[in-house]
């Protein structure tokens, strides 16, 4: 055998040991955890993608539940509205009723006496007339100016006074924070009306702090003022103007 063929077969020799080295360790290295994923990986591709997917429709469930879970209170609120709103226009008419049964005030009959009479009246003195400019500003919100003294109906129709509800807080001092800001953002539509708290208890039995500005003459009057409020986003709700004055300072 000479020299040349010695070299060609160990040459051939080496190659072959080096492949069987490269084919044990591509074998022992699929049999391990790491190489088993590599090559699912490498035979199913697309599982990225439809995991992606599956997340993409886990999230959009979640999202839909949640408008669902969201939307039933709300649907729960406008019905509450509703209601308070039909038993408003229910107590305004009862008002109306109640004023229009009450009998005019009998004239009292002339006699004899009463230029008599009349002479010792003259000279009390007169009773000031209020100012215009001291009139009930909810009066003038309702378009209506007060003037000379009030008859009996109008006395009795005015003892029930409205406001509406514009927010809560846990503290006086936060429902007076609310107040200096809805008369800075809005003070055309609370002009003349003044702030009480009311007392309201929660859905989980705990006491919430109303700030209810009035007084207004009647419901349609908070209902419409609600209505303008709501349209720029801010929460209203017609209420009676009942409560503790809230003082600014």
């Amino acid at each position: 055998m000479t020299a040349v063929r010695r070299r060609q077969l160990t040459r051939l020799g080496v190659w072959i040991t080096l492949a069987t080295m490269a084919v044990l360790t591509v074998v022992l290295t699929a049999r391990t955890e790491t190489g088993i994923r590599r090559i699912a990986t490498l035979i199913s591709p697309a599982e990225p993608a439809r995991t992606a997917r599956a997340v993409a429709t886990n999230r959009q469930s979640d999202q839909e539940a949640e408008q669902r879970r969201l939307s039933e209170p709300i649907r729960a609120l406008a019905a509450d509205r509703d209601r308070l709103l039909a038993r408003l226009n229910t107590l305004e008419r009862n008002l109306e009723d109640v004023t229009g049964s009450i009998p005019p005030a009998n004239t009292a009959p002339k006699s004899p006496s009463a230029p008599l009479v009349a002479a010792p009246l003259a000279a009390l003195p007169a009773t000031p007339q209020p100012a215009a400019g001291a009139s009930n500003p909810a009066r003038v919100a309702a378009g209506h100016l007060a003037t000379g003294t009030p008859t009996a109906a109008e006395s009795v129709a005015t003892k029930t006074e409205f406001g509406v509800d514009v927010g809560g807080n846990a503290s006086i001092e936060g429902l007076r924070t609310l107040w200096t800001t809805l008369k800075a953002a809005q003070p055309a539509l609370f002009d003349g009306l003044r702030p009480v708290i009311a007392v309201r208890e929660g859905k989980s039995g705990s006491v919430e702090l109303r700030l209810v500005a009035g007084p207004l003459p009647n419901a349609s009057i908070a209902a419409r003022l609600c209505a303008t409020l709501s349209a720029v986003s801010q929460p209203c709700q017609p209420t009676v103007f009942d409560g503790q004055r809230l003082a600014l300072q």
